[in-house]
């Protein structure tokens, strides 16, 4: 179905892919790799006796925390900024405990590396939209700095005048948009 875009151009509706950055697919990439490597860690270390117990812990916090940020980036939520920090808060402090045991159980060692990726890419992300980045080491400035539409301020950018799912803002007419 094609529709009127700003313009006069007569096209496509826009897809929420097509309004995707490089920064947006890898973080996206990189929660849900995380989401079920920490979940595989967390069931390993629960089967590995009770001084990994914190550390299975820890890895199904981070698995879910993961799942829960692919699904805000997936589907272009204005919470997402506040939950991308809120997982960066989570990785710094449970990251010191999983290193512990990383050079005994391999899977702890996989576990880190891909929390460190997601954590990068997290923070790039968030860059991107004007949230800065937390440091790992500092005080946060991601939330507050995002401002109420999160990492849909970045769609303000786009074409037209519409978001990253290819809605225009504001009004509840929608013609030939996919969900």
């Amino acid at each position: 179905m094609q529709h009127q875009q700003g313009g006069g151009q007569t096209g496509q509706a826009p897809f929420f892919e097509d309004h995707m950055t490089n920064e947006l697919w890898i973080a996206l990439e990189d929660f849900g790799e995380l989401s079920h490597v920490a979940a595989w860690c967390a069931t390993r270390c629960a089967s590995g006796g009770p001084e990994l117990g914190r550390c299975a812990r820890i890895c199904q916090d981070l698995a879910e925390i993961a799942a829960l940020n692919e699904l805000l980036i997936a589907r272009d939520s204005m919470f997402g900024p506040e939950l991308a920090t809120a997982f960066l808060r989570v990785a710094d402090e449970g990251l010191p405990t999983l290193r512990q045991f990383q050079q005994r159980h391999p899977h702890v060692l996989e576990t880190v590396a891909t929390i460190e990726r997601t954590m990068n890419s997290c923070e790039s992300l968030l860059r991107r939209v004007g949230g800065g980045s937390r440091g790992r080491q500092g005080s946060g400035t991601g939330v507050g700095s995002t401002g109420s539409r999160g990492m849909q301020g970045m769609a303000e950018r786009g074409r037209d005048g519409q978001g990253m799912s290819g809605q225009p803002r504001g009004g509840s007419e929608v013609i030939g948009q996919r969900y």
